[in-house]
């Protein structure tokens, strides 16, 4: 009885290590963006000046500097409206053009970052030394704005019915800029019509990119016209988790 309730136990470890190795492995660090924020229901808002055709281009890192997010921006900081990554922290999720988390929160901390692409100003960001670091995966959820579109629709979007979907889809470039590969997952995906969109934080494996140096992200979804994709192309992103790569011994 005792060797069977140790085997048990063993089995039952082994479970919960591999189900959650995000959370509990030593070699992963998540980039966190806690203290970048003062005040609730706020966003970063750059100060750039550097024009990107109708949008103002630029970056931001998280509190290690270890990753690099592209960020455009048009209008001032009253009217400021973001393209590419930003971080925040509102929990608006009533708001229907709200771009918060359906979740009405971050996965982790209060902080998360909330995305808007397009082939104009696409969300990417960039591993600094990716000598040392390598991406294991993040953790995604609807925007509120995506999630109306889908459920409800909107002046653009039809909502969901049997046969739709909604997918988020990362592709991963080499320090050359050469494709290295892509890994999707999808935010919804209606096998009937009672089905709903992703509605809590998700885990994205993109442990399969782990030569890339560069991410880009990509929505498409059914819905979608003449003029591109109709659903609203936003979704937010908590908990981006690198994995330090081994130390090479030198003989």
């Amino acid at each position: 009885m005792k060797k069977l309730s140790l085997s048990l136990f063993l089995i039952l470890y082994a479970f919960v290590f591999f189900a959650c190795s995000d959370d509990n492995d030593d070699s992963t660090i998540k980039l966190n963006f806690e203290n970048r924020l003062t005040t609730s229901n706020s966003e970063f808002i750059s100060e750039s000046t550097l024009l990107n055709g109708y949008y103002y281009s630029d970056s931001f890192q998280d509190e290690d500097s270890l990753v690099i997010f592209d960020h455009y921006y048009s209008g001032t900081s009253s009217n400021y409206y973001f393209a590419g990554f930003t971080y925040m922290n509102k929990t608006d999720n009533e708001t229907s053009t709200s771009p918060a988390p359906i979740t009405g929160s971050a996965r982790s901390g209060k902080v998360y970052i909330a995305a808007y692409t397009s082939s104009y100003t696409p969300a990417e960001f960039t591993i600094k030394n990716p000598t040392l670091y390598s991406i294991q995966g993040v953790w995604v959820t609807n925007s509120t704005y995506a999630y109306n579109s889908m459920t409800v629709g909107d002046s653009y979007a039809t909502k969901f019915s049997k046969g739709s979907w909604y997918k988020l889809t990362a592709t991963g470039y080499d320090k050359n800029n050469a494709e290295v590969g892509t890994s999707e997952v999808y935010l919804a995906n209606y096998s009937s019509d009672n089905d709903k969109p992703v509605n809590k934080w998700i885990w994205f494996d993109l442990s399969t990119l782990s030569e890339a140096v560069k991410f880009q992200f990509d929505l498409s979804s059914t819905d979608s016209g003449d003029y591109g994709m109709n659903t609203a192309a936003y979704f937010c992103m908590d908990d981006v988790t690198l994995t330090q790569k081994p130390l090479s011994s030198e003989i």
